[in-house]
């Protein structure tokens, strides 16, 4: 079998993953730009595989086509168009250069996606300051301003005031680059407001993948509330979806899928729970984060692997989920403004629920957090119940337990807040 390549930045998998999911039937090679990220990584996945790095890309092409690859993939939303080019260069199937540029900046998805009828959504491209009027009138108020090119809800806000949103557009566009996209392009979108889904989120995410062009559903993954602005705090399977919904939303990301010209790998669509029904947020052409480790437990596949092999040509099926068992994922996203934690409590009570199979922290006491509107994960609750009653039920413990202590510059003293105040901050 000829070799893999994987294109790897921050994202869906950790090298530690990559490795689980290839590692016993696959060899593979790194390609990596060089950044904070990788370069810290660069120790670890040495471990694993060679790393080219990509600071000439004409040698970095050379290099890679001396492996003689057989496919390329990515799990990482920052990578996408680095591994684009070189699925073009090398004559590899990946995303086609037209399907690239519309998972990648959001205004041309949304253009694509109204051109096939999959979607209405009012949105308006901010290139300049100048064109903040022409957004809000076209769009109105509220709205959600964010970068076209961006991930992990970074500089993702809910716009309510005009004077407010052009302040925000101004310090996004003079930073420079607000999402990944060096050009610094925003978009506006229409603010979908969700029905009631208490005690879960009116939002979902469907998890597929694409072989030649023919979608397979793997499973609509359920959430937990969102916190402010737009941060997410877990995950599960299966979603509280009746099964007509269920199909609705899968049909959704399917029509989303043939609208932006997807014909391989696996993707990863979001969509809003409204009283009018499910509407599209986006598409993203990766696996998931964090839905690896739940295709693992609840089904006993790695889609890492299952990349991987429909990368190299391969064909794969994936089973259905089993009934009458819920896993989960609870995740404390860190305050918004730059802090130390200070101190985490209630970490042995959590470890003691039946319900809870792990706890597993990101950041120890004494770490310095950079602040910003991200999701920058503290830490992860690892766990399944019997149901959504249960899972509920699980949701409150965690939260009431877990109390986080943080001290912030200027500030006399320390905050300590639960897990279900952690997201007011």
């Amino acid at each position: 079998m000829k070799p893999l390549i994987v294109v790897y930045d921050f994202g869906a998998a950790q090298p530690g993953d990559i490795a689980v999911g290839l590692g016993d039937w696959a060899t593979w090679v790194f390609a990596a730009e060089r950044n904070e990220h990788t370069l810290g990584m660069e120790p670890l996945l040495a471990q694993f595989a060679p790393i080219v790095w990509i600071d000439d890309l004409d040698q970095a092409v050379a290099q890679l086509g001396a492996h003689s690859p057989g496919g390329i993939v990515t799990f990482s939303e920052k990578a996408l168009r680095l591994t684009g080019e070189l699925a073009h260069r090398l004559g590899l199937p990946q995303h086609s250069p037209a399907t690239t540029a519309l998972l990648t900046d959001k205004w041309n998805q949304r253009s694509a996606l109204r051109a096939a009828g999959v979607d209405s959504v009012r949105f308006h491209r901010i290139d300049t300051v100048g064109q903040w009027a022409d957004a809000v009138a076209h769009v109105g108020l509220p709205a959600v301003l964010k970068p076209a090119f961006g991930g992990a809800s970074r500089n993702t806000f809910l716009i309510e005031d005009e004077a407010d949103g052009r302040r925000t557009v101004e310090r996004l566009l003079a930073a420079g680059t607000p999402g990944y996209d060096p050009e610094g392009a925003l978009v506006l979108e229409e603010y979908l407001v969700g029905r009631d889904c208490a005690p879960f989120g009116d939002y979902v995410s469907i998890e597929q993948l694409v072989q030649r062009g023919e979608v397979t559903d793997i499973a609509v993954t359920g959430k937990f509330p969102m916190v402010p602005p737009f941060r997410e705090t877990g995950r599960f399977w299966p979603s509280p979806l009746d099964p007509e919904e269920t199909e609705q939303v899968f049909d959704l990301a399917r029509r989303a899928v043939k609208a932006l010209g997807i014909t391989t790998g696996l993707t990863h669509t979001e969509a809003k729970l409204t009283p009018q029904g499910p509407r599209f947020i986006e598409v993203n052409g990766r696996l998931g984060g964090g839905i690896n480790e739940l295709s693992r437990r609840a089904i006993g596949t790695d889609l890492i692997e299952l990349a991987g092999r429909i990368a190299l040509g391969e064909r794969v099926d994936v089973p259905p989920l089993p009934p009458g068992r819920t896993v989960y994922q609870i995740i404390h996203p860190a305050p918004r403004d730059p802090c130390e934690l200070v101190a985490v409590e209630g970490t042995d009570e959590i470890r003691a629920l039946p319900e809870v199979t792990l706890y597993r922290p990101y950041a120890r006491p004494g770490t310095r957090l950079e602040g910003g509107v991200h999701t920058r994960e503290l830490d992860v609750v690892i766990g399944e119940t019997t149901g959504l009653d249960d899972l509920a039920t699980v949701f409150k413990d965690v939260e009431s337990r877990l109390r986080f202590t943080f001290a912030f510059p200027g500030e006399p003293g320390v905050r300590t807040v639960t897990g279900a105040e952690l997201g007011r901050l």
